[in-house]
């Protein structure tokens, strides 16, 4: 007689593979391919609603069947479908049919940043008043915290532009429409205190400073990683710029051993 995990395992292996499904449950096998029908295509619903992007670079039926693809070679590791999708970008850059189009990957990890920072959890905006209660020293060693919502890329091609392009309040005229080819970017998405997906490109000093912060690095060590990559970087500018965006969103003091 199977034990209760040993029928758990053998229907979620039945609703995988239909000839599982008739080797293991014989006659019944019918209703749990039906069941699994359902739970593949409420898979590709969820990369739709995820990769709202790739989908329009190349169209419905495309996406359609890379994700119904994917939806079967990649099964859910939760019930929360709003987490399904993490793997999808890897499974585009290995996809064949999607080899003609490098960059496609890259834009599909920005849409699952910006899905990430639509359902990230929520953090209270930062006081910058808490700073000046920090003599020099202190401040120098604190390290900067991004928020839950906060996400950082670097791309050989220019996915942030490409995201933008397709965003009803960023389209651009035909003539303006990015080029893939046109060069990489590196990437910054984030929600801002208005619940929207943002994502825009960073500048070398921009990026090299917020990634030493996600990196824990203190104050000083972030500030040397942006001045190594352009010297006129303003730092109380963007951690104003920063701040109001939500893209930091606390502080720690360095313990030091």
């Amino acid at each position: 007689m199977r034990s209760l995990a040993m029928l758990q395992r053998a229907f979620r292996e039945a609703t995988h593979s239909p000839a599982q499904a008739a080797r293991l449950f014989g006659e019944t096998a019918s209703g749990i391919s039906a069941y699994a029908n359902n739970i593949l295509f409420n898979r590709v619903d969820a990369l739709a609603e995820a990769f709202p992007v790739v989908k329009q670079l190349v169209g419905d039926e495309f996406f359609n069947a890379m994700a119904l693809a994917a939806a079967k070679a990649q099964p859910s590791q939760s019930g929360n479908l709003n987490l399904y999708g993490a793997g999808f970008a890897a499974f585009v850059a290995d996809f064949p049919p999607a080899q003609s189009l490098p960059y496609l990957a890259d834009a599909a990890r920005v849409d699952w940043l910006g899905h990430c920072a639509y359902y990230a959890v929520d953090h209270a905006p930062f006081d910058p008043a808490r700073l000046a209660t920090l003599d020099a020293d202190a401040q120098s060693a604190l390290c900067f915290e991004l928020g839950p919502a906060v996400g950082l890329m670097t791309s050989a091609w220019p996915v942030a532009s490409l995201w933008r392009a397709h965003q009803p309040e960023d389209s651009p005229d035909y003539n303006d429409f990015p080029s893939p080819d046109q060069g990489g970017e590196r990437v910054l998405v984030w929600r801002d205190a208005r619940r929207r997906v943002r994502v825009m490109r960073l500048l070398p000093a921009e990026f090299a400073f917020l990634d030493a912060c996600q990196r824990q690095q203190p104050l000083t060590e972030a500030l040397e990683c942006a001045l190594d990559a352009d010297m006129d970087f303003d730092l109380g500018l963007s951690l104003q710029r920063w701040i109001n965006d939500q893209v930091i969103v606390n502080y720690h003091e360095r313990v030091t051993p």
